[in-house]
């Protein structure tokens, strides 16, 4: 049979939408003929079949995310080569994750930055019978106010339409005794009970530079920043600092910190990581390792580059063979 018959066939099935028996009496052939021949296109290049809104190369991407670092999912957002849209792009695939993801009576953690605020900004109202959102961190005096966690704890809780908790303690204290005395107070130990309790977590992930948000909002010095880059530190998990290989301890801010540690993220179900931005890739890559991140949405562009990166790593260690 001629290929343009079977042209034909491709254009009359799957653009016109007729039916094989209509096609049957067209082309005076039998049914069966033409099911055998609508079977045969894929084979023969004359259809590719592919799901609208996923593509194959994300998929593959995807796959590659979660084999190399142990993660449920990985969710790849195509960012359109547009950095400056990546973020409101990854928070708007966030919030679906989100709607999607939250069932009735789930504590939700959340934790703070810039695609955080768009996530929530872009969730739909949902109304979530007995949800409870509880921020991760304590607060952060900045000017940026939606970027702070209780902002955005609050938005969430509004969109889902159930309560939110408030955690009544700076992020981090001037003093090691200054924490040890909040952690005596009730409503602290309350948060700290809930923390543990959040079935499902959202988190950014920050980079430690003097260029990253909690230096350029007054929350870290650029002193201490440098000396957490000098001691080995490249990004944080919710305030957490992380080594490239996913370490965490010895840091001398943790006695200072009051937010939830790597060890009680781990403890979540669901910790969902959303983050974007090229610069952020060695951050990206530490938080990975430690092992708390279990769902991670994330533009291509920087899926990309945190692989190719990984790639060259593997690479170098081999000799480049």
């Amino acid at each position: 049979m001629k290929k343009n018959t079977y042209l034909k066939i491709a254009y009359w099935y799957y653009t016109l939408g007729l039916t094989q028996d209509e096609i049957a009496k067209r082309l005076s052939l039998s049914r069966q003929k033409v099911n055998q021949i609508i079977n045969s296109l894929v084979d023969f290049g004359i259809v590719t079949i592919s799901v609208n809104g996923y593509e194959r190369e994300f998929s593959e991407l995807e796959r590659s995310l979660e084999s190399e670092y142990g993660l449920y999912e990985a969710i790849i957002v195509d960012d359109f080569e547009d950095p400056d849209n990546a973020v409101r792009r990854v928070g708007a695939v966030a919030a679906q994750y989100m709607n999607e993801a939250v069932t009735k009576g789930m504590n939700i953690g959340v934790s703070w930055g810039s695609t955080l605020a768009d996530m929530a900004r872009e969730m739909v109202y949902h109304k979530k019978n007995g949800c409870c959102v509880v921020p991760l961190m304590g607060a952060q005096n900045m000017g940026h106010h939606m970027e702070k966690t209780d902002e955005i704890c609050r938005l969430i809780a509004n969109k889902l339409d159930c309560s939110s908790y408030m955690l009544y303690a700076p992020v981090l204290v001037s003093h090691v005794e200054t924490k040890k005395w909040l952690m005596k107070e009730k409503t602290v130990q309350d948060s700290y009970e809930r923390m543990r309790k959040c079935d499902i977590a959202f988190l950014g992930i920050g980079e430690l530079t003097e260029q990253a948000t909690m230096c350029t909002r007054g929350i870290l010095t650029k002193e201490e920043v440098k000396k957490l880059r000098n001691d080995g530190f490249v990004g944080d998990l919710c305030m957490n600092p992380v080594r490239p290989d996913g370490s965490w301890s010895d840091c001398f801010l943790q006695e200072r910190l009051i937010n939830a540690d790597i060890e009680t993220l781990k403890g979540i179900q669901n910790t969902v990581a959303v983050v974007s931005g090229i610069r952020k890739t060695e951050a990206i890559r530490a938080c990975l390792r430690t092992g708390c991140i279990n769902t991670l949405i994330i533009d291509e562009s920087t899926a990309r580059h945190v692989m190719e990166i990984h790639e060259e790593g593997n690479d170098a260690l081999s000799g480049g063979n």
